[in-house]
């Protein structure tokens, strides 16, 4: 729960503070991460989790039916809006931080980790946890809040698609090197 509520402040602060052609309003960015639903969601389930409380069998069969259908539509909608024109035109902010969050992000947090003391599946879940792609939600996020659709969308593919070669290569090495 901590990190999807840093995740996505930082989300927030960073989507709207660099929207093109507008200046920073703090107001609007805390009124923003305040009706953001993935942090609204954490706060709701803190009581539940806290005080043990379990739903009835039909809220949380109907809570499955819908999780399992937002990842696929959101994937739709990542699908549609991934335009290769898109990525030759935006290709620098695309390449670069698909190559930041696939390759230098995974490479310091688990040399961080190593030097904090994580060895063997640990550092091995650290390093999968630094290592995976963008989430297809930061593409719901950057589209309600006026960001860059386009961008997300490509960043998303991209990250995706960059996972299965850095994700092998990592554990590769990390493996080689005794490390997991």
């Amino acid at each position: 729960g901590l990190v999807i509520i840093s995740y996505n402040i930082l989300s927030v602060i960073v989507l709207v503070a660099y929207q093109p052609g507008q200046t920073t309003d703090w107001t609007k960015i805390f009124h923003d991460i305040v009706r953001n639903p993935l942090i609204l969601a954490v706060f709701v389930a803190i009581p539940f989790a806290a005080l043990d409380i379990t739903l009835p069998g039909w809220v949380m069969t109907s809570a499955d039916y819908f999780a399992s259908l937002t990842l696929p539509l959101a994937l739709l909608c990542i699908g549609a809006t991934v335009s290769l024109s898109a990525i030759r035109s935006d290709s620098k902010t695309a390449f670069g931080s698909s190559l930041f969050k696939m390759v230098i992000l995974p490479t310091l947090c688990t040399g961080a980790a190593w030097l904090a003391g994580f060895r063997g599946s640990e550092l091995g879940l650290m390093f999968l946890f630094f290592a995976s792609p963008t989430a297809a939600a930061s593409f719901v996020m950057v589209k309600a809040l006026g960001g860059n659709d386009r961008l997300a969308a490509n960043i998303i593919a991209l990250t995706t698609l960059l996972a299965s070669i850095t994700v092998t290569l990592g554990v590769f090495v990390l493996r080689s090197a005794g490390l997991i």
